[in-house]
C-alpha cells in the first residue's frame, strides 16, 4: 500500500505542474495515465494475493439432503406401534414379475415394475424395504450400474398381491435419475423389511 501512496502523490505532483506549466501539459497528463493504471494494476494485485479473513468470508451454503418422507413415516409408525415391524417376517413377502421400464431416453431404465406378494395369513402388509440391484449384462457378463435401498408404502392383504413401482433416484438429491444400459437389464430385488396391520 505504500507504493500506492507515493503513486497517488505523483498523480497530484503531475496534475499541478499540468496546470503551472502549460507547455509540459501533454506529457504531465501522459504521466497522470500510466501512473493511474499503475495505481490500478497494483490494487488488483494486492487484492488478488491478500489471504480472506474468517468474517468477511461469504458464508458457506449449507447443502441440504432431501427430505425422505418414507423413511420419516416408518419412523413415527415404530414409535407409534412398535409391534408393525415384527408382524409380518420378511420372508413371508416377496417379489415377483419384476421388470424394467424404459426411461425418456433410448436404451435407459426409468423405474421398475413389481408384482409384491403378502404370504401372511392374518396380516395387511403396510409397508416393506427393499435392496434394488440393476446390471447391465453384455455377452452373458453382467455388470451391477445402479443399487438403491429404499422404503415404501403399499397396502397388500393377507394372502394377496399388488403391483409396485420403484422410481430410480439420485441418492443425494429427489430427482429421479435414468440408467443407460448397453446390454440387458437384470434387476434384482430383494425385500428387507416390513410392516404391518392386523387385517380388517
Amino acid at each position: 500500500m505504500k507504493i500506492e501512496a507515493m503513486l497517488w502523490i505523483v498523480v497530484f505532483v503531475l496534475v499541478a505542474l499540468a496546470f503551472l506549466f502549460p507547455k509540459t501539459r501533454a506529457f504531465s497528463l501522459s504521466a497522470i495515465g500510466l501512473a493511474i493504471v499503475a495505481i490500478v494494476g497494483i490494487v488488483v494485485i494486492a487484492q488478488r494475493g491478500a489471504p480472506t479473513t474468517a468474517g468477511a468470508a461469504a458464508p458457506r451454503s449449507v447443502e441440504q439432503k432431501p427430505v425422505d418422507f418414507e423413511r420419516f413415516h416408518i419412523e413415527n409408525l415404530d414409535k407409534t406401534d412398535p409391534e408393525a415391524k415384527s408382524r409380518i417376517r420378511v420372508e413371508q413377502i416377496r417379489f415377483d414379475q419384476i421388470r424394467a421400464e424404459t426411461g425418456a431416453e433410448r436404451g435407459s431404465v426409468g423405474k421398475i415394475v413389481a408384482r409384491l406378494y403378502n404370504d401372511s395369513d392374518t396380516y395387511t402388509l403396510t409397508d416393506y424395504g427393499y435392496y434394488l440391484v440393476v446390471q447391465d449384462c453384455i455377452k452373458a457378463v453382467c455388470t451391477t450400474v445402479f443399487d438403491q435401498h429404499g422404503v415404501s408404502a403399499v397396502s397388500v392383504p393377507p394372502n394377496q398381491a399388488r403391483d409396485v413401482q420403484i422410481a430410480i433416484r439420485d441418492a443425494n438429491s429427489p430427482d429421479r435419475l435414468q440408467i443407460k444400459i448397453l446390454g440387458i437389464p437384470k434387476v434384482l430385488l430383494t425385500p428387507v423389511d416390513t410392516r404391518a396391520q392386523p387385517a380388517r
